[in-house]
């Protein structure tokens, strides 16, 4: 689960719906990812800071969360357990994705092309793009047009207040390699793929790669040790009190792996939890988020680790669908 597997690498032009001058992205992402790994991409991608609830609307389907609270009856289609490929006819094909239910704000996703990955390549990744994307809880369209309004003019009535909320803004600012470090370090369980041998610069030894195994493809013999699991299994990971506390109050995992977490073992037991390895990456992702953004040192190197030991738990293991 913690490596990319499909030689497909989707792109999509990601456009905010809206604003003008347009803010955009093209992004390559694998199409093995769920929905709620795309998501994750475009919040980096586009700059979101993910407080917020978001949906996939593909056709008359809808995609995303399916733990909303008072949303239940938008009858979403659980993100986590949809593929990217799943979703989408082919090329030329555009979906809708919306981030925020109060500021509302929708994004086109086209889908471009259908690629074969690129050798030591490691994916998702940004390949273009322009400006910065709106500040969180600003408003809206409406409520972003007068909030760029009011930073512009030194004279404004808002001016002083907007410089209080956010501090200074380049509405023109981006930056891919900015973007990449901060979808490395994001995805940093996401391998680089293997070459198809398509694009393998090395040919002779991958014809005989059945019958020489151990001589030429020694890198790969451990990703082919790793036990298979089945989609909805779950795997044992030990979990000590004061790495629960990590994730219950740094992070934002799902409500209902943080319920578990908060169910102390029994006298007696070791604290072992059993999660699937879709809830195991989405987590992983989201002990590294809060990692790379701890301003205390201290609480960054233990999330760190955290995130190694997660990592470690994943390298044992693939998907049986593989």
């Amino acid at each position: 689960m913690g490596t990319i597997r499909s030689t497909e690498i989707y792109q999509f032009k990601v456009t905010l719906i809206g604003v003008a001058p347009p803010v955009w992205r093209r992004i390559h992402v694998s199409g093995d990812f769920s929905l709620a790994q795309l998501h994750r991409a475009l919040q980096v991608a586009m700059g979101w800071e993910n407080y917020h609830l978001y949906v996939f609307c593909m056709g008359r389907k809808k995609y995303g969360p399916p733990d909303v609270g008072d949303d239940d009856d938008l009858g979403l289609i659980d993100a986590k357990r949809t593929r990217i490929r799943a979703g989408l006819s082919g090329v030329g094909t555009t979906c809708t994705y919306v981030y925020d239910y109060g500021d509302n704000w929708h994004h086109e996703l086209l889908l471009e092309a259908v690629l074969m990955p690129a050798p030591e390549t490691t994916y998702p990744r940004c390949i273009a793009g322009e400006r910065r994307c709106p500040p969180e809880d600003v408003g809206g369209i409406g409520g972003y047009a007068h909030y760029l309004e009011a930073m512009a003019d030194p004279n404004h009535h808002d001016h002083e207040e907007m410089m209080m909320w956010r501090g200074a803004f380049d509405a023109e600012e981006f930056s891919v390699e900015k973007v990449n470090q901060e979808l490395a370090k994001k995805f940093r369980s996401k391998s680089k793929p293997s070459v198809p041998r398509s694009v393998t610069a090395t040919p002779k030894p991958v014809v005989n790669r059945n019958r020489m195994v151990k001589t030429l493809i020694t890198p790969v013999i451990p990703r082919m040790q790793r036990t298979p699991v089945k989609s909805g299994e779950t795997v044992p990971f030990e979990l000590n009190q004061s790495e629960r506390d990590l994730i219950i109050s740094h992070t934002f995992a799902d409500k209902s792996l943080m319920d578990r977490l908060r169910i102390a073992p029994q006298p007696g037991q070791r604290p072992v939890f059993h999660f699937t390895l879709d809830e195991l990456d989405e987590l992983v992702g989201d002990v590294a988020a809060e990692a790379n953004h701890a301003k205390n040192r201290v609480l960054q190197e233990q999330l760190d680790q955290l995130c190694d030991r997660i990592e470690g738990v994943l390298r044992r293991y693939t998907d049986a669908e593989a």
